[in-house]
């Protein structure tokens, strides 16, 4: 077999560029001065990764040297103990397989780590294997390749635990010779064995998970992803997203998982994608920037069949809204679409009060409420038709109630302004601007000047706007909502 023409032999001599006295960069895991404890004082070598790491990693003596050639420049990724135990198991997994599987072309070498350290050392530096720097830079070319095998391992963790920011992976040697090299002899082949040995990696535990979720905010995406596409049942689903969102209890984002999941979930559960919203907008008032998504159109049609439970539903929310009480709230989206029964009650007093008043038309509608069976029905014992539902007539009082004042009566709000402030109550105070603009276009009037009018009016109460303009939405404070409120 032909020797490789850029394996270099003892006293050869390559006409290169290259500084001999480059500086030897250590990562910050190596003491500074004054860092040593006194009984890691009188040890030099007790920083060294190989023997912090002997007992958790149950390293060999050979694992152990190799691991003592290693520093982490530290990142919030591989800062957290756990993930830098992987990174580790990784490299020692990779440097096994490069041991066993990269045979060097030169027999004299025993790895082909070893081989191309000294391609390096001659190319680079144009050490003679005999000089007196020989050995030392020898040994730190070597480090430099390690450390650049950690830095490949490192992100594929960083890939298995869903984090899209890779670290830096040039390496630190750009002759083009050292280069092709290097790429065809380790990276290219390395490449294919941390793809297909990632599944060795283990899935980040509880603690980690939050730490990881906290720093990437949009990290749960992976796995909201993963429960979507293997998605079987209701209740399976659910109770997924609330183990997501529980290690997502640091991110900001964690109101967005339960968003998501209620759009998801309208097109297999009804009721489940209403609790999930309901979960949303609780976890959303909380947060500091509350933004109270609207579900879509389409889906509010998919969710509801009636005018009606879009009402009853947002009433739900407005409740929610006002007194925090999840449970309730919750339970009340569970029987939004059961059949509502009608419960009329006699108020004898009118009905006297009619039958003097009419004696005739009563005496007309006594003959038509006579109790008749209908065709093809069954009367029971007591007269009653057999499955019909009991119905109890409820005849009011009809003396008109006087209006209720919804809004301070300093405030002297025209009837528009209220409706408008009425519509943003019933969609949690976040509405389109292209709905506000139809709504009030409806009405023969412009939207900016209704808008204006009640800033305008509002202001001395509240001595700031209340309707604010986010993006393509008009918003209202909560809290200075309330202020408006008649409270009498």
């Amino acid at each position: 077999m032909q020797n490789d023409p850029f394996t270099p032999h003892s006293g050869s001599i390559i006409d290169v560029s290259g500084n001999a006295d480059t500086p030897i960069h250590y990562g910050t895991d190596r003491p500074t001065e004054g860092q040593h404890s006194k009984d890691e004082s009188s040890d030099p070598e007790s920083w060294k990764m190989g023997r912090k790491y002997s007992r958790k990693l149950n390293l060999t003596a050979e694992q152990a040297v190799s691991i003592d050639k290693l520093w982490f420049t530290t990142n919030v990724f591989n800062e957290i103990e756990y993930c830098r135990i992987q990174i580790l198991k990784q490299f020692l997994r990779a440097f096994e397989y490069l041991q066993n599987n990269c045979i060097p072309v030169n027999k004299a070498y025993s790895s082909v780590i070893e081989e191309l350290s000294e391609i390096i050392v001659c190319l680079q530096y144009n050490y003679r294997k005999d000089s007196l720097n020989y050995q030392y830079t020898y040994d730190s070319v070597q480090g430099e390749i390690l450390n650049h095998l950690l830095k490949l391992c490192e992100n594929n963790v960083r890939e298995a635990y869903g984090i899209k920011r890779k670290i830096n992976t040039d390496f630190p040697y750009a002759h083009p010779d050292i280069q092709h090299q290097y790429n065809r002899k380790i990276v290219s082949k390395l490449e294919v064995f941390l793809a297909d040995n990632q599944h060795q990696i283990l899935d980040a535990d509880y603690k980690t998970n939050i730490i990881l979720n906290e720093n990437n905010t949009s990290r749960w995406k992976m796995k909201f992803d993963e429960l979507r596409n293997h998605y079987s049942n209701p209740p399976a689903f659910e109770r997924e997203i609330f183990r997501l969102a529980e290690v997502n209890i640091k991110n900001p984002s964690q109101d967005a998982i339960f968003y998501e999941a209620s759009k998801f979930m309208a097109k297999h559960d009804k009721i489940c994608a209403l609790k999930l919203y309901i979960h949303y907008l609780d976890k959303d008032l909380d947060s500091s920037k509350s933004d109270r998504k609207q579900l879509t159109k389409s889906i509010q049609k998919n969710l509801f069949s009636t005018t009606e439970q879009i009402h009853d539903f947002e009433r739900i929310l407005s409740t929610f809204i006002r007194d925090r009480n999840l449970e309730a709230a919750i339970e009340k989206a569970s029987q939004i679409y059961l059949p509502k029964r009608k419960k009329i009650v006699i108020d004898p007093d009118a009905v006297e009060s009619v039958q003097k008043q009419h004696s005739g038309t009563v005496a007309l509608l006594e003959e038509y409420l006579k109790d008749e069976p209908e065709p093809g029905s069954v009367l029971t014992p007591d007269g009653n038709s057999a499955g019909s539902e009991e119905l109890t007539i409820n005849i009011t009082n009809t003396q008109p109630e006087p209006p209720i004042r919804r809004y301070l009566e300093v405030l002297n709000l025209t009837e528009i302004q209220q409706e408008v402030l009425i519509l943003f109550e019933k969609q949690s105070f976040n509405i389109p601007q292209s709905e506000m603009g139809t709504f009030l276009r409806s009405r023969n009037l412009f939207m900016g000047a209704v808008i204006d009018s009640i800033n305008d009016v509002c202001y001395e109460t509240l001595d700031d706007i209340l309707i604010e303009e986010e993006d393509e939405y008009f918003t209202i404070n909560t809290d200075y909502y309330k202020k408006l409120l008649n409270n009498d």
